[in-house]
């Protein structure tokens, strides 16, 4: 590392504000989520004269949360001796596999944006690849309308399509446990809405999760205080093909249009097709990378 720098480890509280800063410089007007530093809770920091020249940001789980430096203090390896710092860190943890951005119990992004090629081309420049890509929507909710017998399909297959009550919980979360359990800690945190499908006898064959208005999201920058949002939308594989999913989406749409919804996001995801069949646009799109942790 360049002579004069020195790592410590980062203080979430005692390094909020020249965080902010640094995340201020190096995101702009593009990335304006100051709110996505309350998932920074552990990580490393660079500093030159007892002034913060970058930091990083980790998930224990596995995941490079963030990684921010100095314009002024770029090109100087700083960047590069973070990330060494970062991965340093993870291994240390008990990590096998590292994630750029996601991974770990929370995210600011799923991977790394695609309109901040200064990231795209740093990770790059440093052996990551591109996985695979996934994007966000948004749509807004305000003059809302699901579209024409999106609801009567499933129905005419004996579907019913409701908000989870709180005896159905148990339930749901057998579905996800045993359909999606990488989603099951999602369900588990009590934070939110579900809609629920159930087939002719009872059993769960879908649910999804959805909250709003005023949903505390790290985007409120960008899409408004009134914004909501969907997620976790999963259908049992033998109950594809009947509709399912779209009378979901639809349904938790037409609620949090009901409730004073403006802006609804759904992120982290491949299904664009789909998705904007029910009215939804592409919003932003993130390169996904994994690679193993190689040991020391």
């Amino acid at each position: 590392m360049a002579a004069g720098y020195a790592l410590r480890d980062l203080d979430p509280v005692g390094d909020r504000s020249a965080l902010e800063g640094l995340w201020r410089a190096a995101l702009g007007p593009a990335w304006p989520l100051p709110g996505g530093l309350d998932l920074v809770r552990a990580g490393v920091v660079a500093e030159r004269h007892a002034v913060l020249a970058g930091a990083v940001a980790i998930d224990p789980a596995g995941s490079i949360q963030l990684l921010l430096v100095d314009l002024a203090q770029q090109r100087r390896g700083v960047g590069t001796r973070l990330l060494d710092a970062a991965l340093q860190r993870l291994g240390a943890l008990g990590a096998r596999t590292v994630d750029l951005g996601s991974g770990g119990e929370d995210y600011i992004w799923p991977g790394v944006p695609d309109d901040l090629p200064g990231a795209v081309g740093f990770f790059a420049a440093r052996g990551w690849r591109w996985d695979h890509a996934v994007i966000d929507l948004v749509a807004d909710l305000r003059a809302y309308r699901a579209p024409a017998g999106v609801h009567e399909r499933p129905r005419r297959a004996g579907v019913a399509i409701e908000v989870a009550r709180e005896p159905d919980r148990a339930a749901v979360l057998d579905f996800e446990a045993a359909t999606f359990p990488h989603w099951l800690r999602w369900f588990q945190r009590l934070d939110a809405s579900i809609v629920v499908a159930r087939d002719s006898e009872g059993r769960v064959v879908g649910a999804l999760l959805f909250c709003g208005p005023g949903w505390a999201t790290i985007y409120a920058p960008l899409l408004g205080p009134m914004a909501g949002t969907i997620g976790c939308v999963g259908v049992a594989d033998h109950a594809q093909g009947r509709g399912v999913g779209s009378a979901m989406v639809a349904r938790a749409s037409e609620l949090l249009r009901d409730a004073g919804t403006h802006a609804c996001h759904i992120g982290w995801t491949v299904r664009r097709d789909f998705y904007t069949r029910l009215g939804y646009v592409p919003w932003r799109r993130y390169l996904m990378s994994r690679r193993p942790l190689v040991r020391s």
